[in-house]
């Protein structure tokens, strides 16, 4: 379950973007935002992974407040999370599959990644996941 609990996000410039939002999905629950250009959509979104940090409130995951977590458990948080930015932010020098297999870089080491060898398993679930 997602849960956010007042969130707010003021930018340094004075522009509120979130003022007090209270939001509770369901685990399982597909949701989309829908919203006219500088609604904040994309800023609720970036706050929920700490992209960008919120000024006050709290988001919390799976039973886990993700606003107070360190940066190393925030990392081990975001490998449970998925995020498709709106410019797909795919690097257009790889293939579709090296671009797919992109989500498991935290999962593989420095060598392993470096020279795109990724675990047979790793493979094999990015084909499922693109026939899907």
């Amino acid at each position: 379950m997602l849960h956010l609990n007042k969130l707010t996000k003021q930018y340094a410039t004075g522009d509120m973007a979130l003022k007090s939002v209270e939001l509770e999905i369901p685990k399982g629950q597909v949701v989309a935002l829908i919203g006219p250009s500088g609604a904040g959509k994309s800023t609720l979104i970036r706050c929920i992974n700490r992209l960008v940090e919120p000024t006050s409130g709290s988001v919390t995951l799976n039973g886990k407040e993700l606003t107070k977590l360190g940066s190393g458990a925030l990392r081990q948080a975001r490998r449970r999370m998925g995020m498709i930015f709106q410019e797909y932010a795919l690097v257009e020098r790889l293939t579709v599959m090296e671009n797919v297999l992109s989500g498991r870089l935290g999962y593989v080491g420095f060598w392993r990644s470096f020279l795109r060898k990724y675990p047979q398993s790793d493979v094999d679930e990015a084909f499922r996941l693109l026939e899907r």
